[in-house]
């Protein structure tokens, strides 16, 4: 399996619960701040953060003019305060700082997350067929329809799904076990 490919994986699957991912992914091409890129390995990495919904904190040049060195967060709130300092020591890369606002486990605090098995779709098509798409998408590049109708989506999901308290990870053994017998066989 290609390196890339197993770093795609890995974000792939990482980005389906709260995370924080950072590192030297050398997408030098990538403009962060438009969500446009040059080439194809980069065009993969862009899409991949997109269709992860993760957000990228990093809009200043890491190394030179270019912004190799990222932080990627499922959740924009998780991560504030960004700088880009020197380089530490010998290495051609500036620091990134970044302050990370996550609650340990140590406050219980009741969370919440989105119910989708109880989300009135019904009503969301309803809503989203309301909806003059044509003429809010017309003239607008790709970049700027993709934003809005993500924002739309975020709209809808928050209007017509409900939340419900989420669970502290810990489940109650759902079986029972037998003790083992001794099975004894005679001749």
């Amino acid at each position: 399996m290609e390196e890339n490919e197993k770093i795609h994986n890995a974000i792939k699957e990482v980005s389906k619960r709260d995370c924080i991912i950072t590192g030297d992914f050398n997408h030098g091409h990538i403009q962060w701040t438009s969500l446009q890129s040059t080439g194809r390995e980069d065009q993969e990495f862009l899409n991949l953060v997109q269709d992860s919904f993760l957000s990228q904190h990093v809009l200043e040049a890491t190394r030179g003019e270019n912004v190799l060195d990222i932080v990627l967060s499922s959740q924009k709130e998780f991560v504030d305060n960004v700088k880009i300092c020197e380089p530490l020591g010998c290495s051609d890369h500036n620091q990134i700082h970044f302050i990370i606002k996550v609650k340990g486990e140590r406050n219980r605090k009741i969370r919440y997350r989105k119910n989708f098995h109880k989300g009135r779709y019904k009503d969301m098509r309803e809503y989203l067929a309301k909806i003059d798409w044509n003429n809010t998408l017309k003239n607008k590049t790709a970049t700027e329809c993709w934003n809005i109708l993500k924002s739309e989506i975020d709209c809808v999901v928050d209007k017509f799904v409900p939340l419900k308290k989420q669970g502290n990870g810990q489940r109650r053994n759902t079986y029972r076990r037998k003790p083992l017998e001794k099975s004894s066989t005679s001749k």
